[in-house]
This record gives C-alpha cells, structure tokens and sequence, in this order.
C-alpha cells in the first residue's frame, strides 16, 4: 500500500499521487519513522520521495537546530561498496563550499541498513515546483536562476565533481528581498525606466555527487535507470547510451532546464522512458524561439540553449564560465542594472543624450584645449575657477574671490591624490 504523508490516505500500489491534495505517495515504512529519532536527528514531517530516498523535516534533538534528512532506500543498504562511494562523494560534495549548493553536515548508517546523511534545511520551493503551477519562467528571472546554477556546477567542476543528475526538481529557490536595480523599457519606447527588485530568487542545488556514486558496477541497468538518474527528460546523449561522461554532461543538463523554464516544459517528452533517451540521442533540440513563440525569447538565449544542448561535447560550452559570459548578453526587455541596457531595444527620447562628464574629464579637456599659452598649473587654476563659478554661482567672482577658490579646490584635489 501507499500513504500520503499529507492526509495519511492509503492507495494500491499503482497509485503515485494522493487523489486529494495531489503530494506524492510514499511507504509504510516511510511513514513509521515520523516521530522517531535518526543518529542525533528527531524526523517529524516528510518533504518528498524520490527514486533514492525519503526526505524529511526533522530537529536536532539537543541543540533544536530545523535540518532536512534523507534516508536513502533500503535496497541500497545491501550493496557496501555504494555505501563508501556515497559517503566518498559527500565529502566532496561538502568540500566544494558554495553559497548555491546545499550543505550537507552529517552522514550515517543505521544498524538496520539504511544510510541517511543531512542538510540544512530550506524554506523555498523547487524549480519543478514552480514551472509546474506557473508555467513558463519570465526570461531575466530565468537567466538568473540558470547563472546561479553555473556559478555552483563550476565550484563543483573545480574540484572534480560532476552533478549528473541535474534536473528542476534537484533546484531549490528561496525568495529573498531585492537587492538590485531592474531596467526596463517605458512602454512608450522613449526611455528606461529603473527599480528595485522586490524579491528574488536564491538558488541551492541539491544531490550533488549521489547518482554518481550509487551505481555500483553490480546493479542491473534498470535499476540505474530508474533509481539513479531520475528523470530522462534533462540527460544528456552520452549519460542516455550508458557511457562515461564528464563535466560537460552537466552543461547538457543545465541547457535543457533553461529550455524548461523559457517554454514552461522540456524540449523532448514521450510517454516511455526509452522514446525520451532515443529523442536526447538522434533528435536536435528544437528552436526555442519557435517553440514558444508567444515567449519572450531573445536570440542570444537561445543561441545559448542549443550551444549547451550540443549532442558532441566538443561543441557545447567546454567550462561553465563560458556558459555564463553568453547568458549575460541574453537578456531582453528587462535586463539587472550592472547587465547593461536592455538588448536589442534602442530609446527614442533624452536618453540618447551623451552621460555627463565628471569633473576631472571636464578640467583634462579644458586643459588639453587651451592655447592660451599657460603653463599647466595656471590653466589648472583658470580651468577650476571656470568650472566652480559656472556651477556655484549666477554671476561673476572678484579676481581675489576666484584666487580664493583656486587655491582651495587645488588643495582638495591635491588631498585626494
């Protein structure tokens, strides 16, 4: 039987959903551990269940600390050589030390078999989450969460670690308070116009290094496919025949979840399992820009999109650096201030007017051209009298005024050197 951790509604085996709040069945085994401690861990709410474990809401039970613990599934527990590859991989997994990839700080292995290890917990939801019930991901939002996803596989690639399992539902974002300033065009074309973020999204990449170090050579291929690799919508060609990959499969992966985000579904859905590996093998990616052509889609973003979804690694994006230097000229009518302005849109009103000039610019043009004859520390004098009297006041100075003031702005300038 299957239970929602929700209502505690019991289903038959077939059943994946709870046909009254649609979250995701789980085990009665699952299920009997609320309430009871793991290591030094109180479990007291399932988060989710995926193809290697249960993820629950749990408590330290001395220092009260909200942590999240997976328990991966019993049929793990038989194969020892998975367990030390796995907590081989946590140690990397943590070694990498990134802001976006979540933290995992304890490891352990019950008596009864099971391994478990521990993260911090996060308040936020799922990329899958959020494509799901809103659909298509506005593009400088997506750009966003696809950089900050860059910035973390490229730590992780640092120090030779490769995702190989990356797909939305692996990718948490927790709103924060904005913290940078929006450009966008006025409607009527004439300006941009510039605000605030109100939030935004702050990302954490989850199960860093697991799938790679759960496959045993033993297991049967089903099993990897199933258990370990998860979905097959977001896999790149060499992980679908089975080969060995390396960096740039994450590249694949990650090209492939910003198709998802701009169109609001993957660029190769099937009902089997094994149609969806063949589409990733033989089938090129589809236009975005078509696909979706109600979407704001600029051709530099997509551009990016098929360079990542390359079926040859060796024509993909060969670092994750290179991948971000292509999403920071992707942006369309919304771009983030320090992006530059928005691409491809040109204004029509005052703010085709030349920036204004700093002070310094100002004197070093007046001196350049002056032929007058002055030696350079007179026409340094002359040239800051002109400029104070024109910004500070109506009329004109006294010679003794306008000595005055040389004197002082030369000493302020001379203070700042």
């Amino acid at each position: 039987m299957k239970v929602c951790p929700r209502c505690f509604t019991r289903f038959p085996d077939g059943e994946r959903f709870c046909l009254h709040d649609s979250a995701v069945l789980v085990e009665e085994d699952d299920i009997a551990r609320l309430g009871h401690n793991i290591g030094n861990y109180r479990l007291d709410k399932i988060l989710g269940r995926g193809g290697m474990g249960t993820v629950y809401q749990g408590e330290h039970v001395y220092i009260k600390k909200a942590v999240a613990v997976k328990v991966l599934h019993p049929q793990f527990a038989r194969y020892q050589e998975a367990i030390h590859r796995f907590l081989r991989e946590a140690r990397a997994a943590t070694a990498i030390n990134h802001p976006n990839i979540v933290d995992v700080t304890d490891f352990g292995i019950l008596p009864e078999g099971p391994v478990y290890f521990v993260m911090e917990y996060l308040e936020g939801k799922s990329l899958e989450d959020l494509i799901e019930k809103e659909g298509a991901v506005e593009l400088h939002r997506a750009l966003n969460i696809a950089n900050q996803i860059a910035l973390a596989l490229d730590a992780a690639h640092a120090v030779g670690v490769i995702h190989r399992d990356l797909k939305p539902d692996n990718i948490m974002l927790i709103k924060r308070p904005g913290r940078r300033d929006l450009v966008r065009m006025n409607p009527d074309n004439s300006s941009w116009i510039t605000e605030r973020e109100e939030s935004y999204d702050f990302v954490k990449v989850l199960d860093f290094g697991i799938a790679k170090v759960l496959v045993p050579d033993e297991l049967l291929a089903e099993t990897v496919q199933g258990a370990v690799f998860g979905t097959p919508e977001y896999m790149s060609p060499e992980a679908a025949r089975g080969e060995d990959v390396d960096h740039r499969a994450d590249v694949y992966s990650l090209g492939v979840i910003l198709f998802d985000m701009l169109c609001g579904r993957p660029p190769f859905e099937a009902p089997q399992s094994s149609e969806v590996l063949a589409m990733h093998i033989h089938s090129q990616a589809p236009s975005p820009r078509e696909f979706a052509p109600h979407r704001e889609i600029t051709e530099q973003a997509e551009s990016v999109i098929l360079k990542a979804m390359q079926k040859d690694p060796g024509k993909r994006y060969q670092t994750m650096i290179e991948f971000r230097r292509d999403l920071e000229i992707s942006y369309g009518s919304i771009s983030y201030r320090r992006t530059g302005k928005p691409q491809g849109l040109q204004p029509t009103g005052p703010e085709l007017r030349a920036p204004k000039k700093r002070l310094t610019e100002e004197l070093d043009e007046w001196i350049t051209n002056d032929q007058s004859g002055l030696s350079v520390e007179q026409a340094r004098m002359v040239a800051l009298v002109e400029t104070a009297e024109k910004a500070f006041t109506p009329t004109n100075m006294s010679p003794l005024e306008a000595e005055r003031l040389a004197n002082a702005l030369d000493r302020a300038l001379d203070d700042d050197e």
